[in-house]
């Protein structure tokens, strides 16, 4: 038993050594973005480091990317999947592995040749560091994909070649993860989904500006701060949040941003995004006690106005019996009448506020 323990306690540190070993490649920069010409040559460099604890073998090689979801995550193919944005032909790198002792790190060298007749647009490609060659799913939905690697880490390219290019995008969606919030403190969650319909990769990023009822701005909260990239024909989501510990009534969350890039630099010119969404802060400690309160007051106001309406009739009836005592019969008619009338259309107009209410009462009944 003691044996079976250990052999346990043995095989869970492997375990733990090799996942930290698959996390502890460090490439850098993990993204290169240029606005480039054609027949323009770059010269650039990456820095990989090996963070572990044992010596690694890396080997290099060159990949298309897609985006994968909309939360910003890249996924790998092999070169020549996304023809139309592909930019691996023209990366010249070592094709030799190279190999790191522990927490050594080397600097790599490389060249990117834009051919003289690149249409403008955006190009696309990642520069991959594997500690085995890669290999390529060849069926299936996920055709193209990169598998098979124990460990990767990759520097994505994108470049954009100047020139008249397709730079538009869209709000596809603004919104709150609820539309009303009952409780306090509270988190409200703003969901921006940015759809970029041009040929070129864009940046779109600003503010969130959220108004309370009176049109007062409360909150400013900046968006894509960071620059991250929305990729031709696809969408980004983006996630803010607004955390307060107290609030009352409706909010108006307005969403502006700016993406493009300017003509000196070969754009169209700087673009605004604009939308708008609402929703409600309603705390359940403030907003029961005076639905409670107004529940009261609307029962106590029916009450009143049936009771006053009885003790109307009754008088109206009433006066008229005694009103043959101390009168002569044409004085008795008229005041009759006339007190009749007065009591009836004053129980009358009591009678029609109460159905409007709406509670019906028939005089029959009382």
């Amino acid at each position: 038993m003691h044996n079976k323990k250990f052999l346990l306690f043995f095989l869970i540190l492997l375990f733990l050594k090799v996942l930290f070993f698959g996390i502890a490649t460090r490439i850098s920069p993990i993204r290169i973005d240029r606005l480039v010409f054609p027949g323009q040559v770059l010269e650039e460099k990456i820095t990989i480091a090996n963070l572990s604890d044992s010596p690694a073998t890396y080997y290099f090689y060159l990949a298309d990317f897609r985006a994968a979801g909309e939360m910003g995550e890249a996924e790998l193919v092999a070169p020549g999947t996304e023809k139309e944005y592909s930019l691996v032909s023209w990366i010249k790198i070592t094709g030799e592995p190279i190999e790191l002792g522990p927490k050594e790190e080397k600097e790599i060298s490389f060249q990117i040749k834009i051919p003289d007749n690149a249409s403008p647009g955006g190009y696309y490609g990642a520069i991959v560091a594997a500690t085995t060659p890669p290999q390529v799913r060849g069926e299936g939905r996920e055709r193209g994909a990169i598998v098979g690697i124990a460990q990767q880490t990759a520097c994505l390219v994108l470049l954009q070649i100047a020139g008249p290019v397709e730079e538009e995008a869209m709000v596809r969606e603004f919104s709150t993860d609820k539309d009303f919030y009952f409780q306090i403190p509270f988190e409200v969650k703003f969901i921006s989904r940015i759809q970029n319909l041009g040929n070129v990769h864009i940046k779109p990023s600003g503010i969130i500006e959220i108004k309370n009822q009176f049109g007062k701005t409360i909150e400013t909260i900046p968006v894509n701060p960071e620059g991250a990239n929305v990729l031709p024909k696809t969408i980004r989501r983006f996630e803010n949040s607004w955390k307060r510990d107290t609030g009352f009534g409706k909010y108006t969350a307005s969403l502006a941003l700016t993406y493009g890039t300017p003509p000196d630099r070969g754009g169209q010119g700087i673009k605004s995004l604009y939308a708008q969404t609402s929703f409600w802060i309603l705390p359940l400690k403030i907003v029961l006690p005076i639905t409670i309160g107004i529940l009261a007051f609307v029962i106590i106001f029916i009450l009143f106005l049936r009771f006053y309406k009885q003790l109307a009739i009754k008088n109206c009836f009433g006066r008229s019996r005694n009103s043959s005592i101390f009168e002569n019969k044409s004085e008795k008619e008229t005041s009759s009448a006339f007190d009749f009338d007065l009591y009836f259309n004053f129980a009358c107009n009591f009678d029609n506020l109460c159905l409007n209410l709406p509670f019906v009462f028939n005089m029959k009944k009382l």
